[in-house]
């Protein structure tokens, strides 16, 4: 007999041999109801710290005592900034400018919120399994969130940039393929990451599980850094003629990216009015995000006056945003990748790296999103309504024929004609006055 075998290591064996031997370190979920089952509600300490140990390292270890304030922290934090994020959303809403991907933050705070909320009540109680878990699942979910949001942006940086290619059909559906390909891992992630806990698995079938986790977070910190490419890509390639050419709709009423700035209450809507006195062109022009230097042919309104925007701002938000991403993903990436016992686990498992990454730097992204105001920044004009869109006038061209030349010659000399009568006529009038 091994010296190191205790009381509570001799429990385990029995459970796991009532139990067709499965793997150490899975159906945590059920040993614990037979545990309960064979000690009573009260299951002693020594024995569910030997259990614990046993289970596979978790990116920022399975919580205690001293996690319950850290947790509640930025639980609390990142409760702020989803009221922050929806404030921001009603405050422009109530101008007209209304710009959804707010609700894509909100959610994020949200998982982000309700992750912190069940890690602080997961360590009260480290045998509330299933609230841990749901803990876990969401505070991954929100950074995958997050990073399918920052896509979104760099997607729309490109559109800007090449407004041919970023409004074919064939980026578009590239794009939604690619998304449902992520939701794809996503669901792999989960079902992987949460199997092992709640049933008994063979030791092959667990390694399985293991290999589709490693696999999965790859896939993450790959899906990181698309963002970055797609926005090397738009840099990378010139725009073409075709994109010089080509009609764009910015919104020209945006003159500020200041974090205190809002638009005018109802310019967007007015700037929709000056669209039934246009060509069919520009009814259709392609819409991007506001910038002052463009390659392309804005459709403007009455004025001129755009400020001073550029995007090296934006460009720089979306850059420091996705390496603070990433820091965290390529971090659980080498816990998964270790595939150890906790009681074997290394540094890369401990809680302040997971405060670090999750906590610390998403609430710095968070800033950086409020106060960068990526609602002016990333902000698309909204479809042209459809009584505008409908609207059916001649194609408009800067080259005048040579009917339209002679027709100007007979309006001017009919115009002539007209006030040489005028003349006539108040002449006449000034020498009968005179005469009276």
């Amino acid at each position: 007999m091994p010296s190191n075998y205790t009381a509570s290591h001799g429990l385990m064996q029995v459970l796991y041999a009532l139990n067709n031997d499965p793997a150490e370190g899975t159906g945590i979920l059920l040993l614990l109801l037979q545990a309960k089952n064979m000690l009573g509600t009260e299951i002693p300490t020594v024995l569910v710290d030997y259990a614990v140990n046993v289970q596979i390292n978790l990116f920022g270890d399975y919580p205690t005592k001293k996690d319950i304030v850290p947790s509640a922290i930025f639980a609390a934090v990142f409760g702020v900034f989803m009221l922050a994020h929806l404030f921001v959303f009603i405050a422009n809403a109530k101008r007209g400018h209304y710009f959804y991907l707010s609700f894509a933050w909100i959610f994020y705070n949200l998982l982000a919120f309700l992750g912190w909320v069940f890690r602080a009540i997961w360590s009260r109680d480290i045998t509330s399994i299933k609230i841990g878990i749901a803990g876990s699942v969401f505070l991954v979910l929100s950074t995958i969130c997050l990073v399918s949001f920052n896509l979104i942006l760099a997607q729309r940086i490109f559109t800007w940039r090449h407004p041919v290619g970023g409004s074919r059909n064939l980026f578009w559906n590239t794009m939604f393929t690619f998304y449902g390909f992520v939701m794809g891992f996503i669901a792999m992630t989960i079902v992987a990451s949460v199997v092992p806990y709640l049933y008994f698995l063979s030791p092959k079938v667990f390694r399985r599980y293991v290999v589709c986790v490693k696999v999965a977070s790859i896939m993450i910190v790959l899906y990181s850094v698309t963002s970055l490419c797609l926005i090397g890509l738009s840099y990378l390639f010139q725009p073409t003629k075709k994109d010089e050419n080509l009609y764009t709709y910015q919104p020209w009423w945006i003159k500020s990216f200041n974090p205190m700035y809002y638009v005018e209450h109802g310019a967007p809507q007015r700037a929709e009015e000056t669209f039934m006195k246009r060509n069919h062109n520009h009814r259709h022009a392609v819409r991007v995000i506001a910038a002052t230097r463009h390659h392309h042919n804005m459709v403007e309104g009455l004025t001129n006056e755009r400020g001073d925007l550029k995007h090296n701002g934006s460009l720089a938000i979306l850059t420091v945003t996705t390496v603070f991403i990433l820091v965290g993903t390529i971090s659980r990436c080498i816990a998964c990748f270790q595939a150890r016992m906790r009681r074997d686990q290394t540094s890369v498992c401990d809680s302040i790296l997971m405060y670090i990454c999750w906590g610390v730097l998403e609430t710095l992204i968070n800033i950086l999103y409020l106060v960068g105001r990526v609602d002016l920044r990333f902000y698309r004009p909204d479809r042209l309504p459809a009584k505008i869109r409908a609207i059916i006038t001649a194609q408009q061209t800067v080259n005048v024929s040579d009917f339209e030349d002679s027709d100007d010659e007979y309006e001017r000399s009919s115009d002539n004609e007209a006030n040489d009568r005028k003349k006539s006529e108040l002449s006449d009038d000034s020498a009968s006055e005179f005469r009276f």
